[in-house]
Protein backbone atom coordinates (compact mmCIF):
# COMPACT_ATOMS: atom_id res chain seq x y z
CA UNK A 1 0.00 0.00 0.00
CA UNK A 2 2.74 2.53 0.92
CA UNK A 3 4.36 1.58 -2.36
CA UNK A 4 1.51 2.32 -4.22
CA UNK A 5 0.75 5.41 -2.61
CA UNK A 6 4.42 6.43 -3.14
CA UNK A 7 3.73 5.65 -6.97
CA UNK A 8 0.80 7.90 -7.00
CA UNK A 9 2.66 10.54 -5.84
CA UNK A 10 5.90 10.26 -7.86
CA UNK A 11 4.45 9.51 -11.32
CA UNK A 12 2.80 12.87 -11.28
CA UNK A 13 5.23 14.44 -9.92
CA UNK A 14 7.79 13.08 -12.62
CA UNK A 15 5.40 13.92 -15.54
CA UNK A 16 4.94 17.52 -14.44
CA UNK A 17 8.63 17.74 -14.02
CA UNK A 18 9.19 16.24 -17.99
CA UNK A 19 6.70 18.75 -19.31
CA UNK A 20 8.16 21.48 -17.31
CA UNK A 21 12.02 20.57 -19.28
CA UNK A 22 9.67 20.19 -22.52
CA UNK A 23 8.63 23.41 -22.28
CA UNK A 24 12.18 24.80 -21.23
CA UNK A 25 13.15 23.52 -24.01
CA UNK A 26 10.81 23.92 -26.78
CA UNK A 27 10.96 27.99 -25.61
CA UNK A 28 14.88 28.10 -25.57
CA UNK A 29 14.96 26.16 -29.51
CA UNK A 30 12.01 28.57 -30.87
CA UNK A 31 13.78 31.82 -29.65
CA UNK A 32 16.77 30.48 -31.41
CA UNK A 33 15.01 29.13 -34.64
CA UNK A 34 13.30 32.81 -34.72
CA UNK A 35 16.45 34.54 -34.09
CA UNK A 36 18.39 32.94 -36.44
CA UNK A 37 16.59 34.43 -38.84
CA UNK A 38 17.69 38.07 -38.53
CA UNK A 39 16.57 39.90 -41.40
CA UNK A 40 12.57 39.89 -40.03
CA UNK A 41 13.94 41.92 -37.39
CA UNK A 42 14.75 44.77 -39.05
CA UNK A 43 12.33 47.04 -37.22
CA UNK A 44 13.98 46.11 -34.26
CA UNK A 45 16.79 47.18 -35.14
CA UNK A 46 15.17 50.58 -36.89
CA UNK A 47 13.51 51.28 -33.78
CA UNK A 48 16.84 51.54 -31.77
CA UNK A 49 15.69 53.12 -28.26
CA UNK A 50 12.98 54.70 -28.88
CA UNK A 51 9.79 54.31 -28.03
CA UNK A 52 8.31 54.47 -31.21
CA UNK A 53 6.76 51.79 -33.01
CA UNK A 54 7.67 50.05 -36.62
CA UNK A 55 6.35 47.56 -38.63
CA UNK A 56 8.11 45.05 -41.25
CA UNK A 57 6.85 44.47 -44.15
CA UNK A 58 7.97 42.62 -47.51
CA UNK A 59 6.39 42.29 -50.96
CA UNK A 60 8.04 39.26 -53.57
CA UNK A 61 6.82 39.76 -57.10
CA UNK A 62 5.91 36.95 -60.06
CA UNK A 63 7.95 37.88 -62.97
CA UNK A 64 4.72 39.29 -65.09
CA UNK A 65 3.83 41.68 -62.59
CA UNK A 66 5.87 44.58 -64.35
CA UNK A 67 7.58 45.84 -61.27
CA UNK A 68 10.54 47.73 -62.46
CA UNK A 69 12.69 50.11 -60.27
CA UNK A 70 11.49 52.66 -62.67
CA UNK A 71 8.60 52.86 -59.57
CA UNK A 72 10.85 52.74 -56.88
CA UNK A 73 10.40 56.66 -56.45
CA UNK A 74 6.87 56.78 -56.79
CA UNK A 75 6.20 54.03 -53.77
CA UNK A 76 8.79 56.32 -51.90
CA UNK A 77 6.94 59.19 -52.89
CA UNK A 78 2.96 57.60 -52.16
CA UNK A 79 5.00 55.96 -48.84
CA UNK A 80 6.03 60.02 -47.64
CA UNK A 81 2.55 61.80 -48.80
CA UNK A 82 0.62 58.34 -46.54
CA UNK A 83 2.91 59.53 -43.40
CA UNK A 84 2.72 63.26 -43.86
CA UNK A 85 -1.47 62.70 -44.04
CA UNK A 86 -0.98 60.59 -41.02
CA UNK A 87 0.86 63.97 -38.92
CA UNK A 88 4.39 62.19 -39.02
CA UNK A 89 7.05 64.53 -39.44
CA UNK A 90 8.47 64.58 -42.89
CA UNK A 91 11.73 66.05 -42.36
CA UNK A 92 12.95 63.21 -40.73
CA UNK A 93 13.88 60.09 -42.30
CA UNK A 94 10.43 57.97 -41.47
CA UNK A 95 11.12 54.64 -43.25
CA UNK A 96 13.66 52.37 -44.86
CA UNK A 97 13.65 50.28 -47.85
CA UNK A 98 15.76 47.78 -49.79
CA UNK A 99 14.87 45.73 -52.97
CA UNK A 100 16.89 43.24 -55.04
CA UNK A 101 16.33 41.38 -57.80
CA UNK A 102 18.17 37.80 -58.70
CA UNK A 103 20.06 37.87 -62.00
CA UNK A 104 21.34 34.76 -61.75
CA UNK A 105 24.88 32.83 -62.59
CA UNK A 106 27.70 35.00 -63.88
CA UNK A 107 31.09 33.54 -64.74
CA UNK A 108 33.60 35.73 -62.13
CA UNK A 109 36.94 36.02 -62.93
CA UNK A 110 39.65 37.60 -61.13
CA UNK A 111 42.86 39.53 -62.37
CA UNK A 112 44.27 36.29 -62.48
CA UNK A 113 43.55 33.39 -64.63
CA UNK A 114 41.17 31.68 -61.76
CA UNK A 115 37.65 31.62 -62.48
CA UNK A 116 34.07 30.59 -61.60
CA UNK A 117 30.48 30.82 -61.29
CA UNK A 118 28.75 32.73 -58.79
CA UNK A 119 25.09 33.67 -58.61
CA UNK A 120 24.23 36.97 -58.33
CA UNK A 121 22.03 39.64 -56.89
CA UNK A 122 21.27 43.00 -57.63
CA UNK A 123 20.69 45.31 -54.53
CA UNK A 124 19.22 48.64 -53.85
CA UNK A 125 18.30 51.04 -51.39
CA UNK A 126 19.01 49.51 -47.40
CA UNK A 127 19.62 45.66 -48.81
CA UNK A 128 22.57 45.52 -46.29
CA UNK A 129 20.81 47.16 -43.70
CA UNK A 130 17.40 44.53 -43.76
CA UNK A 131 20.37 41.48 -44.40
CA UNK A 132 22.85 42.13 -41.87
CA UNK A 133 25.64 39.55 -43.18
CA UNK A 134 28.69 38.91 -41.12
CA UNK A 135 31.13 41.39 -42.27
CA UNK A 136 34.47 39.98 -43.08
CA UNK A 137 36.92 42.83 -44.93
CA UNK A 138 35.81 46.27 -46.32
CA UNK A 139 32.34 47.99 -46.22
CA UNK A 140 29.32 48.04 -47.91
CA UNK A 141 28.14 49.71 -51.04
CA UNK A 142 24.94 51.84 -51.18
CA UNK A 143 23.18 53.43 -53.46
CA UNK A 144 24.11 57.05 -52.41
CA UNK A 145 27.93 56.34 -53.72
CA UNK A 146 29.02 58.57 -56.46
CA UNK A 147 30.20 55.10 -58.40
CA UNK A 148 28.11 52.05 -58.79
CA UNK A 149 30.71 49.83 -59.30
CA UNK A 150 31.23 47.40 -56.08
CA UNK A 151 30.46 44.19 -55.31
CA UNK A 152 30.04 42.33 -51.94
CA UNK A 153 30.99 38.96 -52.27
CA UNK A 154 30.44 36.08 -49.92
CA UNK A 155 33.98 34.32 -48.52
CA UNK A 156 34.15 31.14 -50.26
CA UNK A 157 34.57 33.05 -53.58
CA UNK A 158 36.85 35.25 -51.67
CA UNK A 159 38.97 32.56 -51.47
CA UNK A 160 38.18 30.59 -54.35
CA UNK A 161 39.47 33.81 -56.29
CA UNK A 162 42.31 34.86 -54.18
CA UNK A 163 42.87 31.98 -51.96
CA UNK A 164 42.13 35.25 -48.93
CA UNK A 165 39.10 36.94 -47.60
CA UNK A 166 41.22 39.83 -46.79
CA UNK A 167 40.60 41.41 -50.65
CA UNK A 168 38.29 44.42 -50.40
CA UNK A 169 39.37 46.87 -53.04
CA UNK A 170 40.91 43.96 -55.73
CA UNK A 171 39.16 43.83 -59.12
CA UNK A 172 36.77 41.27 -60.19
CA UNK A 173 34.83 40.86 -63.56
CA UNK A 174 31.15 38.84 -63.84
CA UNK A 175 30.55 38.16 -67.73
CA UNK A 176 33.52 40.51 -68.41
CA UNK A 177 31.89 43.74 -66.60
CA UNK A 178 34.50 45.08 -64.15
CA UNK A 179 34.09 45.43 -60.52
CA UNK A 180 36.03 46.54 -57.17
CA UNK A 181 35.42 43.96 -54.01
CA UNK A 182 33.61 46.55 -51.70
CA UNK A 183 33.37 43.72 -48.95
CA UNK A 184 33.76 40.36 -48.01
CA UNK A 185 30.91 39.09 -46.30
CA UNK A 186 29.98 34.93 -44.07
CA UNK A 187 27.20 33.35 -45.86
CA UNK A 188 24.72 32.62 -43.08
CA UNK A 189 24.96 29.69 -40.84
CA UNK A 190 21.59 28.36 -39.67
CA UNK A 191 20.30 25.50 -41.36
CA UNK A 192 17.72 26.52 -42.59
CA UNK A 193 19.59 29.28 -44.71
CA UNK A 194 22.43 26.75 -46.10
CA UNK A 195 19.93 24.44 -46.95
CA UNK A 196 18.12 27.26 -49.19
CA UNK A 197 20.70 29.19 -50.55
CA UNK A 198 22.93 26.03 -51.52
CA UNK A 199 26.72 25.97 -52.34
CA UNK A 200 26.72 28.81 -54.82
CA UNK A 201 29.10 31.19 -55.01
CA UNK A 202 27.20 34.26 -54.10
CA UNK A 203 27.71 38.09 -55.12
CA UNK A 204 25.58 41.25 -54.34
CA UNK A 205 26.00 44.27 -57.13
CA UNK A 206 23.93 47.46 -57.22
CA UNK A 207 21.35 48.00 -60.54
CA UNK A 208 23.90 49.59 -62.42
CA UNK A 209 26.33 46.42 -62.55
CA UNK A 210 23.83 44.26 -62.82
CA UNK A 211 22.32 45.91 -65.98
CA UNK A 212 26.23 45.92 -67.41
CA UNK A 213 26.09 42.20 -66.13
CA UNK A 214 23.13 41.20 -67.65
CA UNK A 215 23.47 43.07 -71.05
CA UNK A 216 27.09 41.17 -71.21
CA UNK A 217 25.48 37.96 -71.11
CA UNK A 218 24.69 36.28 -74.62
CA UNK A 219 21.84 34.91 -73.39
CA UNK A 220 20.56 38.04 -72.53
CA UNK A 221 21.61 40.33 -75.42
CA UNK A 222 17.44 39.91 -76.86
CA UNK A 223 15.96 40.53 -73.29
CA UNK A 224 14.49 44.09 -74.22
CA UNK A 225 12.65 44.49 -70.86
CA UNK A 226 15.95 44.67 -69.24
CA UNK A 227 16.95 47.51 -72.23
CA UNK A 228 18.30 50.16 -69.25
CA UNK A 229 18.21 50.58 -65.78
CA UNK A 230 14.48 52.29 -65.40
CA UNK A 231 13.15 48.79 -66.38
CA UNK A 232 15.30 46.49 -64.57
CA UNK A 233 12.55 43.88 -62.88
CA UNK A 234 12.60 43.94 -59.07
CA UNK A 235 11.70 40.66 -57.01
CA UNK A 236 11.31 41.64 -53.86
CA UNK A 237 10.74 45.10 -52.18
CA UNK A 238 10.96 45.41 -48.07
CA UNK A 239 10.07 48.15 -46.06
CA UNK A 240 10.20 49.25 -42.53
CA UNK A 241 7.48 51.98 -41.67
CA UNK A 242 5.65 53.78 -38.73
CA UNK A 243 3.72 51.53 -36.80
CA UNK A 244 0.91 54.36 -34.45
CA UNK A 245 -1.33 51.14 -34.35
CA UNK A 246 -1.69 48.21 -35.21
CA UNK A 247 -1.59 46.61 -38.82
CA UNK A 248 -1.32 50.53 -40.27
CA UNK A 249 2.25 49.65 -42.04
CA UNK A 250 0.45 46.49 -43.92
CA UNK A 251 -2.70 48.19 -44.53
CA UNK A 252 -0.30 50.75 -46.37
CA UNK A 253 1.89 48.78 -48.41
CA UNK A 254 -1.61 46.70 -49.35
CA UNK A 255 -3.17 50.00 -50.79
CA UNK A 256 -0.22 50.83 -52.32
CA UNK A 257 0.19 47.55 -54.07
CA UNK A 258 -2.63 45.32 -53.96
CA UNK A 259 -4.50 47.13 -56.55
CA UNK A 260 -1.51 47.79 -59.22
CA UNK A 261 -0.27 44.06 -59.00
CA UNK A 262 -2.97 41.81 -57.74
CA UNK A 263 -1.81 37.72 -58.07
CA UNK A 264 1.58 38.51 -58.31
CA UNK A 265 2.53 40.22 -55.88
CA UNK A 266 2.61 38.44 -51.97
CA UNK A 267 2.98 40.25 -48.78
CA UNK A 268 4.71 39.31 -45.55
CA UNK A 269 4.32 40.66 -42.28
CA UNK A 270 7.55 40.00 -41.23
CA UNK A 271 7.30 41.62 -37.87
CA UNK A 272 4.86 39.28 -36.28
CA UNK A 273 5.44 36.30 -38.53
CA UNK A 274 7.32 34.15 -35.40
CA UNK A 275 5.04 35.05 -32.47
CA UNK A 276 3.70 32.32 -31.04
CA UNK A 277 -0.24 33.66 -31.44
CA UNK A 278 1.07 33.81 -35.50
CA UNK A 279 2.33 30.58 -35.35
CA UNK A 280 -0.67 28.61 -33.55
CA UNK A 281 -3.03 30.27 -35.97
CA UNK A 282 -1.22 29.12 -38.83
CA UNK A 283 -0.73 25.92 -37.53
CA UNK A 284 -4.65 25.39 -38.54
CA UNK A 285 -3.08 25.50 -42.10
CA UNK A 286 0.70 24.51 -42.08
CA UNK A 287 0.29 23.82 -45.30
CA UNK A 288 0.09 27.23 -46.80
CA UNK A 289 3.77 27.58 -45.34
CA UNK A 290 4.85 24.77 -47.67
CA UNK A 291 3.21 24.79 -50.30
CA UNK A 292 2.47 27.88 -52.89
CA UNK A 293 0.70 27.65 -56.33
CA UNK A 294 1.62 31.13 -57.76
CA UNK A 295 4.45 31.91 -59.88
CA UNK A 296 6.50 33.92 -57.60
CA UNK A 297 9.68 32.64 -56.74
CA UNK A 298 10.94 33.81 -53.20
CA UNK A 299 14.75 35.04 -52.32
CA UNK A 300 16.79 32.02 -50.55
CA UNK A 301 16.25 34.25 -46.90
CA UNK A 302 12.38 34.09 -47.28
CA UNK A 303 12.85 30.37 -47.73
CA UNK A 304 14.96 30.36 -44.98
CA UNK A 305 12.17 32.12 -42.94
CA UNK A 306 9.39 29.55 -44.47
CA UNK A 307 11.23 26.97 -43.06
CA UNK A 308 11.21 28.30 -39.66
CA UNK A 309 7.74 29.16 -39.40
CA UNK A 310 6.89 25.43 -39.81
CA UNK A 311 9.18 24.15 -37.38
CA UNK A 312 7.94 27.18 -35.30
CA UNK A 313 4.08 26.46 -35.73
CA UNK A 314 4.77 22.43 -34.55
CA UNK A 315 6.97 23.84 -31.70
CA UNK A 316 4.31 26.40 -30.09
CA UNK A 317 1.85 23.89 -30.64
CA UNK A 318 3.55 20.94 -28.92
CA UNK A 319 4.40 23.69 -26.31
CA UNK A 320 0.72 24.53 -25.69
CA UNK A 321 -0.08 20.95 -25.52
CA UNK A 322 2.61 20.27 -22.88
CA UNK A 323 1.18 23.34 -21.18
CA UNK A 324 -1.68 21.97 -20.40
CA UNK A 325 -0.28 19.27 -17.59
CA UNK A 326 0.97 21.58 -15.48
CA UNK A 327 -2.30 23.76 -15.56
CA UNK A 328 -4.98 20.66 -15.53
CA UNK A 329 -2.40 19.62 -12.30
CA UNK A 330 -2.97 22.97 -10.84
CA UNK A 331 -6.55 22.71 -10.55
CA UNK A 332 -6.64 19.25 -9.51
CA UNK A 333 -4.44 19.94 -6.17
CA UNK A 334 -6.56 23.28 -6.33
CA UNK A 335 -9.16 21.63 -6.11
CA UNK A 336 -8.45 19.20 -4.05
CA UNK A 337 -7.21 22.01 -1.25
CA UNK A 338 -10.61 23.31 -2.13
CA UNK A 339 -12.27 19.99 -0.76
CA UNK A 340 -9.41 19.82 2.51
CA UNK A 341 -10.31 23.22 3.12
CA UNK A 342 -14.48 22.66 3.37
CA UNK A 343 -14.24 19.46 5.12
CA UNK A 344 -11.96 21.51 7.52
CA UNK A 345 -14.50 23.86 7.88
CA UNK A 346 -17.48 20.99 8.42
CA UNK A 347 -15.21 19.37 10.95
CA UNK A 348 -14.28 22.65 13.06
CA UNK A 349 -18.13 23.78 12.97
CA UNK A 350 -19.05 20.40 14.16
CA UNK A 351 -16.87 20.38 17.15
CA UNK A 352 -18.31 23.81 17.79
Amino acid sequence: MRLKTRLRVLIPVLVNIAAAAGIVSLTACARHTANAQKYNFTAEKWQGETEDQFSQISCFFSGDSDFYTSRIRSVRGQLMTALANASFNTDEKLFADAYSSDIGTAQVRCDTSRRCEADVTAAGGDFFFFHSFDLISGAYFNEDDIMHDGAVIDRELAWELYGSDDVAGKDIYLNGVKCYISAVVSKPDDKASKRCAGDSFRAYVSYDTAMAVRSSDAQETDNTAASDNSSFPVDSYECVLPEPVNGYGKKLMKDIFEQSYKDNVRFVYNTERFTPAARKKAFRHISDSVIHDDCIKLPYWENASRIAEYKLSWMYTLRKWLCMIPTVTVLYLAYKGYRMFRNRKVFIFKRK
